[in-house]
């Protein structure tokens, strides 16, 4: 394991003489592999070792034996470790996001914020990429989404990439490294866990030696992105005009090369990862002409041969809801039925969804997602407040332009559920809810480690 640490080390140059680096540590057998085998090279590469434990608030008493142990190991080994803490399912309802995008949003936030100037080393392994891959590849990632948990990103480095789950726990048990066990991580619950217990070992059957091959697949992949990136890159500097981009340039290069300008196009306009039937609309008229609404309320055009961006204000709107994926004008909503005799979802959805958890059977009538109406407001469960969703979107400060891009769902009775706020206790879920409706608000390839 060491050996191959050192080679993704050395091929992606991660580690500079004078680094600080501080481990990204669970206490989990990937984290202390990553810490004892930093602590070994510290001499080699000339670097300081520091390390960071975050306590997400979920996992009650086991979590808070994670972090003692991670204090007793640092402590042993000589090594600085700062540990944060926040309660992430209070953090996720109250921004109406997953708990995991949560989690790891603030624990890198923490990290950052330890040393900013140092480089932060998480335990992400070739099996982490196997896992991200499949997960992408079930999504319809694009080949960026399936080339998985990139080596370095920014500071972020990670030593162990090249090491399966099997390198890690055959080098703890020869060095005699000790780690704890994460309980969640045992459950079928979690899509992760399903894809690592379930699909990863039939793969595992069909080729023993699907590591390394996986291994080979990936670095092709990587490759080709990068090619390609640095090509569409060359598209856009060619392309370039005084107020924006020549249709005509975009249009006579490959359609993967003008696919890839334009979401490059759509990210410098909104700084926001563009969603593909953004992409595919973009396409649409710089080959015929018009103009196009994006995801932000950001409108491009093409006027004498040139695409340009255009601001617009947010008009009034509205969308029947559907089950499965809706596409809304300024964000994808994916909504999921589940019945309360599905014993493993109903566990996910107690655990990551509850603000967006809707009681199906108190719906009045017929769904409609729209923008908001005048008049509007929700009783955020557990609140024991009613508010008007303007006053709550003067309390965010969100200005009035923008207020008809959040997305608003109703029946006949009213709000049931606002996008960032949650749903309306008239119709949340309890224990005696028998068919559940979960809203998750993503864009495309949002999963990323």
């Amino acid at each position: 394991m060491k050996i191959k640490a050192i080679r993704a080390i050395e091929r992606h140059q991660m580690l500079h003489p004078g680094d600080t680096v501080l481990a990204a540590l669970s206490g989990g057998a990937d984290s202390m592999a990553l810490l004892h085998v930093l602590y070994e090279l510290k001499e080699e590469y000339n670097i300081n070792i520091i390390a960071a434990h975050f306590n997400h608030g979920i996992r009650g008493e086991e979590a808070k034996r994670d972090e003692n142990f991670c204090v007793e190991v640092c402590k042993s080994l000589g090594i600085q470790l700062f540990v944060g803490s926040a309660d992430i399912p209070e953090l996720a309802r109250e921004k109406g996001m997953g708990i995991e995008e949560c989690g790891r949003k603030e624990r890198y936030a923490f990290f950052e914020r330890v040393v900013p100037q140092a480089k932060i080393a998480t335990a992400h392994t070739l099996s982490d990429c196997e896992e991200t891959f499949l997960f992408n590849l079930a999504r319809g990632a694009s080949l960026k989404g399936l080339g998985s948990i990139p080596p370095v990103r920014d500071n972020i480095i990670r030593p162990l990439i090249y090491c399966s789950r099997d390198d890690i726990e055959k080098y703890c048990a020869e060095n005699n490294i000790p780690f704890v066990t994460d309980s969640t991580n045992l459950s079928d619950e979690y899509t992760r866990n399903h894809i690592r217990h379930n699909i990863v070992p039939q793969l595992k059957k069909i080729n023993p030696s699907f590591d390394s091959a996986f291994e080979r697949c990936l670095s092709s992949l990587r490759e080709d992105e990068e090619l390609l990136d640095i090509l569409s890159s060359s598209v856009l500097e060619n392309a370039s005009a005084k107020n924006g981009w020549l249709a005509e340039n975009l249009n006579t290069v490959h359609p993967s090369l003008k696919r890839r300008a334009v979401a490059k196009i759509i990210e410098e306009v909104t700084a926001e990862k563009p969603q593909a039937h953004h992409i595919e609309a973009v396409c649409e008229i710089l080959s015929h002409g018009g103009s196009t609404q994006i995801l932000t309320g950001v409108s491009l055009c093409v006027y004498n041969g040139v695409l340009a961006r255009e601001e617009i204000e947010a008009d009034e709107w509205e969308q029947y809801f559907v089950s499965g994926t809706n596409f809304l004008p300024y964000e994808t909503v994916i909504s999921s039925f589940y019945d309360k005799n599905d014993k493993i979802n109903i566990q996910k959805f107690n655990k990551q969804l509850l603000a967006n958890a809707i009681d199906y059977d108190k719906i009045k009538g017929v769904l409609i997602f729209s923008s908001i109406k005048q008049g509007d407001k929700i009783r955020p469960k557990g609140r024991g407040v009613t508010k008007q969703l303007r006053r709550i979107f003067n309390e965010n400060h969100i200005p009035p332009s923008h207020r008809n891009r959040i997305s608003v769902l109703r029946d006949e009775c009213g709000v049931v559920w606002v996008s960032g706020v949650g749903v309306d206790e008239r119709v949340s879920a309890d224990e005696n809810t028998g068919r559940l409706l979960i809203l998750e608000a993503v864009g495309e390839d949002r999963y990323e480690e």
